[in-house]
């Protein structure tokens, strides 16, 4: 229903904005814009019905972009184009194309270059039960790679693998969403991702988008395959997947991992209690949960002390500036991006390496994530220091 309305809301402000280019005899530039924008909600529900294992991402990306600089612009233009329509004030039609060009031109610099300009975001949790042997420890948590979406543009890609390796972590943490549908989409880049660099060792999860829900198969034994194969990628470029499993890191510090869990409509094959009947109870225990909507469902109902998630892609639209964000996705997401915390818990939400469906970045950088642990001191050990 909320897409629904949307998709109608874009049309009525494709028409205002068409109306104001014939008011003023741009006829071939409002039947360009008009062209563009029917092919590409056309085309796309064309591919969305279709759904097929086989889908030609390139096509479905143009198609997206197409939608997005045509819409996204019109839908700018919306409210001061209605106004002037209703007080016939020529001005609010002038503000309403400046501000619809200035989009516009934003939507073309974050296909062209917002998606390649990678962010290491730096965090520094301090936790008084930290083992002191993890004092200092350094991870870099990557997230949404959806392979699939770059399009074997090797040399762009590489440009992030060198700053993963660039931060000379003790461990590399994957958090889901390997490939947008299928295993093979990593063909090609298993040499490059196995270049992944950490000192202690590499894990992940799998995503909503790994288990190859969103296309047709044959038959079911054809997905599982599917799965199975991607499993095996994992572990090929030097990744240990963690499916409702957990291991020791070491002096009594153990990292979780739950496969997808998600509300409604998305899976909840994450097993979290069973997986935490496999850790002391008295652990440090850091969790990878692929979708942040599970830190407020469950996990919350622990006493797991970070919980490492991505999914929402931060919407790869929104603004940022030092620590104020806010983006669309915030509306349907309580968590979406950057670090929450709720009593002694902590959760960090990734904004993801890659891109799905929008084939740029607006505002929200591609991110990779180093995170450090610091052992705080207690209340008895400050009183402890300054008898002393």
């Amino acid at each position: 229903m909320i897409f629904l309305f949307s998709l109608l809301l874009i049309i009525g402000a494709e028409w205002i904005f068409l109306h104001g280019l014939i008011e003023h005899s741009l006829y071939v530039l409002a039947g360009f814009q008009g062209f563009v924008f029917i092919a590409s909600v056309g085309l796309l529900f064309f591919n969305f019905r279709r759904r097929t294992q086989n889908a030609d991402y390139r096509l479905v990306f143009t198609y997206m972009g197409l939608f997005i600089a045509t819409g996204i612009p019109a839908l700018v233009y919306l409210l001061p184009g209605l106004s002037y329509l209703l007080l016939g004030l020529p001005y609010l039609q002038y503000i309403g194309w400046i501000f619809s060009v200035g989009i516009f031109l934003g939507i073309l610099y974050g296909i062209q270059f917002g998606r390649w300009n990678w962010k290491v975001h730096h965090v520094t949790i301090s936790y008084p039960n930290l083992p002191q042997a993890f004092d200092g420890l350094r991870f870099v948590q990557i997230s949404d790679v959806h392979v699939g979406s770059f399009l074997h543009r090797y040399h762009k890609v590489q440009k992030a693998i060198d700053l993963i390796n660039a931060q000379d972590a003790d461990y590399v943490f994957f958090t889901g969403d390997l490939v947008n549908n299928k295993a093979d989409e990593m063909h090609g880049w298993e040499s490059l991702f196995s270049s992944i660099q950490a000192k202690k060792g590499k894990f992940s999860i799998l995503g909503n988008h790994d288990y190859g829900d969103y296309v047709q198969w044959n038959e079911q034994d054809e997905k599982q395959a599917n799965l199975t194969k991607l499993i095996r990628i994992h572990q090929s470029i030097g990744f240990q997947p963690l499916l409702n499993d957990a291991v020791e890191l070491g002096d009594d510090c153990w990292l979780l991992g739950v496969e997808n869990w998600g509300k409604a409509p998305f899976r909840q094959s994450g097993k979290l209690a069973e997986t935490l009947s496999k850790v002391p109870a008295d652990a440090f225990k850091i969790l990878l949960s692929h979708d942040p909507s599970h830190f407020d469902a469950q996990v919350l109902d622990t006493d797991i002390d970070l919980t490492l998630s991505g999914h929402t892609h931060g919407m790869q639209a929104g603004l940022q500036f030092k620590n104020l964000q806010w983006s669309p996705i915030k509306y349907k997401y309580k968590h979406w991006a950057g670090l929450y915390k709720k009593g002694h818990q902590y959760l960090y939400v990734n904004r993801g390496l890659g891109w799905l469906g929008f084939p740029g970045r607006l505002g929200m950088r591609p991110e990779i994530t180093l995170v450090e642990l610091k052992a705080a001191l207690i209340k008895s050990d400050l009183e402890s220091n300054e008898s002393r």
